[in-house]
């Protein structure tokens, strides 16, 4: 666990909790498009492989068959939904990849300010992200931009990817406001009362075991 994880109060507990379900509808709809997305993958390419094989080409039953028209540009624009979707839970996990060998043996208020530092940063770059994605919606919108060979209108994968950033925004600004309630010292110290508890059940142990030989 990250040394820059944040412990809750009742104040973001409750923001937590709100967002707990938001964040998973968007990353279970993001995980089943992706699942889509790679059976349109694997049917577009048998259907490639079935029009180019020597053999099953020439049957009249498998002239329907070949690949998926557009399969490129419906992978590109799911996945690229997809990765906004997954995001917030991501984030309200805490499952970003953290390096922090040097921070976790920082005193602990220079733990709280750079967890705060942190927060802060990563809230304003995903607002920023949520209102720039807004106006290239609405420039998309109004230029009615198309895909090449399926004529999508490029505007609705903005869609899917300001839902996501503007979940995301949300979830960076329970997790700031969270970092100024972080304490370092509440996982160590759980640790240690985990620890002392085992030890205690062990000792409890062997002086049973030590009663019974006798």
């Amino acid at each position: 666990m990250s040394s820059l994880a944040t412990v809750p109060t009742i104040g973001t507990a409750l923001m937590r909790r709100s967002l707990e379900i938001p964040c998973r509808v968007a990353a279970i709809s993001g995980g089943l498009m992706i699942t889509a997305l790679a059976i349109i993958t694997v049917v577009s390419i048998l259907g490639r492989w079935v029009a180019s094989a020597p053999v099953l080409s020439d049957i009249t039953m498998l002239a329907w068959v070949g690949p998926i028209t557009g399969d490129y540009e419906l992978v590109e624009m799911g996945t690229a939904i997809a990765v906004f979707l997954f995001l917030p839970y991501c984030h309200l996990r805490g499952g970003h990849v953290t390096v922090d060998l040097l921070v976790m043996h920082a005193p602990a208020m220079v733990q709280r300010l750079l967890a705060v530092v942190a927060e802060t940063l990563f809230l304003v770059v995903a607002g920023l992200m949520t209102w720039r994605l807004y106006h290239g919606l609405l420039d998309k919108r109004r230029y009615m931009e198309t895909s090449m060979l399926l004529d999508i209108p490029l505007w609705w994968g903005y869609i899917g990817g300001l839902v996501g950033f503007a979940l995301l925004t949300l979830v960076c600004l329970y997790r700031t406001c969270d970092a100024f309630t972080y304490d370092p010292t509440q996982p160590g110290s759980n640790q240690n009362s985990a620890t002392q508890s085992s030890s205690a059940q062990d000792g409890s142990t062997q002086e049973s075991s030590a009663q019974g030989d006798l």
